[in-house]
């Protein structure tokens, strides 16, 4: 068994994705791949899957306390974390996750492998240790911190927030929101990490597929299903789930 944690960070509201994200977990992750599964969220309104941790967070407080209140609870020394809406929709590579998480393990200086190719910052970055699959961020680049899926060093991902600003994760001014804001904190912590790829396709503007960890990224975009990037991987789990894209609506 492995000394990964899988850390889902969810809210009631998107309740309505719950059963198809978790039955997708089940199916595309071997059963003692991750050592123990969190949940954080802000109440449990529909039962959640057996076997993981619900952690509560309060709504009244801001992203940022909202997360610390949930990472403070994962002692493993490493966790992957994902969104309700990061869709798995093929197996994950366990025997390629295992490779990176030796990676972290023999670097003390990496803090994350990110299981996806930004298409924003489009330069060229550098491969780590000769390796045609593992390429090298700097904190320097716009967007160094954002909430993808990834593989984390647990409490260097709880630093972050801890020394982050206390501020949502979105908001309509973007430049005063955590995610954006949390990249200068990487650069005052020295944060480094690495991104996978493996010649996978552009999907859209921002990102590329993952054939490390298949997932859709994301399913919602501000709220509404994200058939224009995903209609091929999410349409059968839509007709499975019966779901109704009208409730939502299309993004």
């Amino acid at each position: 068994m492995n000394k990964i944690a899988l850390v889902v960070n969810t809210i009631s509201k998107n309740k309505d994705i719950w059963e198809m994200f978790f039955d997708q977990i089940e199916k595309h992750v071997p059963a003692d791949f991750f050592s123990k599964k969190y949940v954080f969220v802000d109440r449990t309104e529909d039962k959640l899957p057996s076997g993981y941790e619900v952690v509560y967070y309060d709504t009244n407080k801001k992203y940022r306390d909202q997360f610390l209140s949930g990472i403070k609870h994962v002692k493993e020394k490493y966790c992957v974390y994902i969104s309700e809406d990061y869709i798995l929709y093929g197996d994950i590579q366990s025997r390629i996750l295992d490779e990176y998480l030796s990676i972290l393990d023999d670097n003390p200086r990496l803090s994350f492998i990110r299981f996806i190719k930004g298409g924003i910052a489009n330069i060229g970055f550098p491969s780590y240790a000769g390796r045609k699959d593992l390429f090298e961020l700097h904190h320097s680049i716009p967007y160094f911190y954002t909430n993808q899926a990834a593989l984390w060093r647990t409490r260097d991902l709880e630093k972050i927030h801890q020394y982050g600003p206390n501020l949502h994760i979105a908001n309509m001014d973007y430049e005063n929101s955590f995610e954006w804001r949390a990249t200068k904190t990487c650069q005052e912590l020295d944060i480094r990490g690495l991104f996978c790829y493996h010649n996978e396709p552009k999907r859209g503007m921002y990102h590329y597929d993952c054939y490390v960890f298949p997932h859709v990224a994301t399913a919602l975009v501000k709220g509404k299903w994200n058939m224009l990037e995903y209609e091929k991987e999410l349409s059968p789990l839509i007709e499975k789930y019966n779901i109704v894209l009208s409730e939502r609506g299309l993004a």
